[in-house]
């Protein structure tokens, strides 16, 4: 059932570099998400968690989000694992450990303990416009985007401080985020053309961070309207939310593949290691995609 689902599925998608990777494969309609953001894996449990803004690409304060958890191969197991009773908004950009998933919301960051399933702490974002995504370093800093008020917040480790890290249009609307020893990578939406809009006046640009300097670097420019990232091997996987592509990134080769069209505003994927598989959300057909990277090096 499973292949043939595949089979229908991957006719639906063109398919750009399907040799430079595997099958692709979704849960049919009906898995109960409602505008999913990120999905990210847990090798302990051998689980996917998925964010959900609820009641459609909402960014409402609305107490109507939450987060689902899915099996390995991304059958939903439990599709209102966390968020509904605690009054989680719109969660959307996760990071994980194997204790710990931390999920932004529109107000700040929660801590949630896996097995608990428990939040355990919020860590509330003053002045937050939109909290997007989320980073961590190898110290346990947090970074976290704010894609409207374009700044990065940082949350202490030790002390679980807050501060406004970083504030400037330098940031280029800040969407996606991904650590990388000691830069932080920035998949950037674009400069906006008209402020609190998404209307850009170019396409985002790729930056890279320097945690000590903060010194804002471009490793690739105008690549599109960027959502979310991460990496596999040399490569940045990263999706244009607004033109529905999955994006393969060579930074040394300032290089831009498209591995994937036609989609309906992709957003942020995450990576298993241990089973070679990328797995990005979509807004627009509220599904979970999954590919085989194995190839990829």
């Amino acid at each position: 059932m499973m292949i043939k689902w595949k089979r229908a599925f991957k006719s639906m998608i063109s398919i750009i570099a399907i040799s430079f990777c595997g099958v692709l494969w979704a849960q049919p309609d009906g898995a109960g998400y409602d505008a999913p953001d990120q999905a990210v894996w847990h090798a302990p449990s051998k689980s996917w968690f998925v964010s959900n803004l609820g009641g459609g690409i909402s960014l409402e304060r609305d107490s109507n989000g939450w987060i689902s958890r899915t099996d390995e191969e991304g059958n939903v197991i439990d599709p209102f694992w966390i968020g509904k009773e605690e009054g989680m908004h719109a969660p959307s950009g996760m990071i994980i450990t194997d204790e710990y998933l931390y999920a932004c919301d529109r107000d700040g960051v929660h801590q949630i303990s896996i097995s608990q399933q428990k939040i355990i702490a919020f860590y509330e974002l003053p002045g937050g416009e939109f909290i997007n995504d989320i980073a961590m370093a190898e110290n346990g800093d947090l970074y976290v985007s704010d894609f409207f008020g374009n700044r990065i917040y940082k949350i202490a480790a030790q002390s679980r401080s807050v501060e406004v890290w970083l504030e400037t249009d330098d940031l280029q609307t800040p969407d996606g985020l991904y650590m990388e020893k000691d830069k932080l990578i920035v998949a950037a939406w674009g400069p906006l053309s008209t402020p609190g809009t998404f209307e850009t006046s170019r396409p985002g640009d790729l930056l890279s961070i320097d945690l000590k300097t903060k010194e804002i670097s471009t490793l690739v420019p105008e690549v599109g309207n960027l959502e979310g990232i991460t990496k596999v091997g040399k490569y940045y996987f990263i999706t244009d939310w607004a033109a529905g592509k999955l994006l393969q990134v060579d930074p040394r080769k300032k290089s831009v593949t498209t591995l994937l069209s036609g989609l309906s505003h992709p957003t942020d994927p995450g990576y298993s290691a241990e089973r070679k598989v990328l797995a990005f959300p979509q807004h627009g057909t509220n599904q979970v995609l999954f590919l085989d990277v194995s190839n990829v090096k």
